[in-house]
């Protein structure tokens, strides 16, 4: 199950402190980009959107990413 958007493992994904790897390249780099996004600009509005944004992508794709959602959750 996906966690809530105000799960605290979102923004642990967004600055890189929760890593994982995917065997899928378009998460890992969304991930990446998120980070670089993240780094340049750690505002609390661009977190807020950069949430948003990894949030609707595996709420969109889930059950692509279910592997993925449970390495998150560990």
């Amino acid at each position: 199950m996906l966690p809530d958007i105000s799960h605290p493992v979102w923004m642990q994904i967004i600055t890189g402190e929760r890593r994982f790897q995917s065997t899928k390249p378009t998460l890992n780099l969304l991930v990446q980009m998120n980070k670089m996004s993240y780094e340049r600009d750690p505002s609390p509005a661009n977190v807020k959107a950069l949430i948003a944004k990894t949030h609707s992508f595996f709420s969109l794709y889930q059950a692509l990413f279910a592997d993925e959602i449970v390495a998150i959750l560990k």
